[in-house]
Parts: structure tokens; sequence; C-alpha cells
């Protein structure tokens, strides 16, 4: 396997300049789809590889024991389950959409947007904090029955995740008390509150059946990881989708002419600038992948952001087009484990893109306006100034 050194700031965060992270990905498709890291971890980076991937059973969700703190939260986070614990938290987080289906969580969505979008005034603006982070805590806060004085916390956790999270399996499972350890101490008394009332927030009417079936701290957990994937990958979606709309003024004026393809936007937005671009499964057996052998319980990195620009799957795959077919890319994953939250997601960008087109006739770039998140696992802009107009 390539042993290539100018591949090693994937590890951790390294891509402050937009440009970097697609251009290493562009490299790896290209010399090592299946690449050997000098220490030891292994990554994917072709389209038809990470799919299979995500949909081979012999790619275990659970991480090897050793080296991973067994009172860790983390652990217990539904992404990291499998079997009758994974249906369990899979089946309680699924019920209301099963009840009532996405419209159900349009009311939260809408007064989320009201709240956030049509207050704000023209000018520059930075529209990261203004509305991109703020319409997805509000959403997720009140689904959870979070309190509004708790959203700051919440947001501080969240950030601090996402750091541990790309800093590796070795920091983020060890016995050290971190962000994530902090969050779920939070939930687990919030939902032990929750049982204790006569009423439970939309999004956990099926919290009595999970505690009952894996207990209050692993409900705890995965509340917190709900709380914590239920709005951070949504503030980059629509991040991102502002972005590239205000670099791309025919295809902004194309979405004001043809609402309808407002879907193929955020389609082709999840596509181009995917939020989560680690997945990590282990082999539970020596496989063949991409023609080398993978023995058992090795780190296997799935890189979805590359394959989503793997341009033997998308024709032109590093331009934003809003007339290429909407097809299925990698963002929300594949299999047992695709996101929950897809709806819910789509929803609030649906939404704030309508709520700024009616609000407001020029949405351009400023000059320096944008700084990407030092992340190599999630994908996402720290900040977006642009200029508005009504």
């Amino acid at each position: 396997m390539h042993g290539e050194s100018r591949w090693a700031g994937i590890r951790s965060g390294s891509f402050g300049a937009s440009g970097d992270l697609y251009a290493l990905y562009d490299a790896m498709r290209r010399e090592a789809p299946v690449w050997g890291a000098p220490w030891g971890d292994v990554y994917v980076s072709h389209f038809d590889l990470v799919a299979a991937c995500l949909t081979d059973p012999r790619m275990s969700h659970l991480p090897p024991a050793s080296g991973v703190a067994s009172d860790s939260a983390l652990r217990n986070w539904l992404i990291y389950q499998e079997g009758s614990t994974h249906a369990a938290i899979r089946a309680a987080f699924q019920k209301p959409f099963a009840s009532g289906g996405p419209a159900a969580l349009k009311p939260y969505v809408d007064q989320a947007v009201e709240l956030h979008c049509t207050t704000v005034s023209d000018g520059d603006l930075d529209i990261v904090p203004a509305f991109a982070r703020a319409v997805p805590e509000s959403v997720i806060a009140r689904l959870l029955g979070v309190p509004a004085a708790d959203i700051p916390r919440l947001r501080a956790w969240s950030m601090a995740a996402r750091e541990l999270l790309d800093g590796g399996f070795g920091t983020a499972f060890d016995e050290t008390t971190n962000a994530v350890d902090e969050m779920s101490a939070y939930f687990t008394a919030h939902a032990a509150r929750l049982l204790k009332g006569r009423e439970l927030p939309m999004l956990l009417a099926g919290l009595p059946d999970l505690v009952g079936k894996v207990g209050l701290d692993v409900a705890g957990a995965n509340l917190a990881l709900l709380a914590f994937a239920g709005h951070e990958t949504t503030v980059h979606l629509i991040s991102h989708l502002f972005y590239h709309l205000a670099w791309a003024p025919d295809q902004l004026a194309t979405v004001r002419d043809e609402p309808k393809l407002v879907t193929n936007a955020i389609a082709e937005t999840l596509r181009l600038e995917t939020p989560i671009q680690k997945i990590c499964r282990w082999p539970t057996e020596t496989i063949e992948l991409g023609g080398q052998r993978l023995a058992k319980d090795t780190l296997v990195v799935l890189l979805p952001g590359a394959a989503n620009r793997d341009p033997r799957r998308f024709a032109e795959a590093d331009r934003f087009d809003l007339r290429r077919p909407v097809g299925q890319n990698l963002a929300f994953g594949r299999g047992p484990h695709v996101c929950i939250g897809r709806a819910l997601a789509e929803m609030e960008a649906r939404a704030v893109l309508a709520a700024a087109l009616e609000r407001w006739s020029a949405i351009e770039p400023v000059e320096g306006g944008a700084k990407w998140l030092d992340n190599a696992s999630f994908r996402g802009l720290d900040r977006l100034v642009l200029r508005l107009a009504a």
C-alpha cells in the first residue's frame, strides 16, 4: 500500500484552505483508492468501494474492545452499535417520523425560520451564526425539549465534540472525561426529568421504550448524539448551500426562476460539500477491498466526500450544477445506518433558502468572507459573510 506523506493531513484538521481537501482526494482516488496510512488506518475514496463498504455485513460498526474505555459515552452512540441495541435506538428515534411523518416537524422549522431569518437586516452579514446555525439549533432544542437558555451549552459541546471526533479514536474513546461525556450526562438527567412529566417532546415519543430496552445511560448518550448530529450537519448544509449559490449567480438566478430546483440545489450541495467526511468501519474477518487484503479489526475510514466527487460516478464532479440528475450520493450514508434525520435536514435547508429568496433580491459573496473549518472529519464554514440586499 502507498505511504504518501503528503496525504498525512487527512488524519486530523489541516484544511483551512478550501481547495486542499479536494486536491488530496483527487490524488488518493487516482493513485491509491484504498490507501494504507503509515499509522495503520486504511482510507477508501472511490464511490463504488465506499458504497460497497457501507452495506457489507462484514464491515462492523463496532470498534474493537481493545483501546476503548468501557464507560465511554461515545461508545454508546447509535453509530457504534449493531444488533438489538442498534435496532432499539433506531426504532425509538424513528417513531415520530413513522407516526406523523416529516410534515409533523414543519411547524417547528417554520417558527425557527420566522424567528431567525425574517428579522435579519440587509448589508454584510456572517450568515453562519445569524441563521445557518441558529435555525437548526432552535429546531433541535425544541424537538428535544431543551430550554432555550441551554442552547449555548449545546453549541459549545457540539463544537468540542466535532474537534474530539476529528482527533481520532485514541483520544475520543479514552478514559478522560470529554465534551461527549458531559453532554451525555446532561441528556441522561434531562431524560430522567422528561420521564417523570406528563408529555414528551416531539422527537422523544419513543423514549420510555428505549430506556426500558437499553437503560437510562445509553438512552441519554443517544439523546446527546441526536442533539449533536441533529443540528451540526444541518448547519454545514445550509452554509454550503448559500456559499455555492452566492458564488454562482447564474445558478442562484435559476433557483429563483424555477423554485422546484431547490431540491436539486440541496442534493448538489450535499454531494459537493459532504458535511461528514469520515465514516469508520472494522472488518470482522480478513477481506479483500480494491485489490488490497485488510486484516480483521483494521480501522477502515470511508471518505464519502471523496466518493461524492468521483468523476467516474459524476460528470464534471467538481462543478455545482443544478441541472445534474438527482442521483443517490453518499452524504447521508447507505444501508442500515443511513441517517435518520435526512428529511428534517432537507426541510430546514429548503425553508431557510425559501425565506432568503423571498427576503433578498441580492445574495452576493464578500471577498475574504469565507473561512473553512480546520477539520478533516467535518466539512463546514466557520464564517461566511454575504452581502444581502432587499
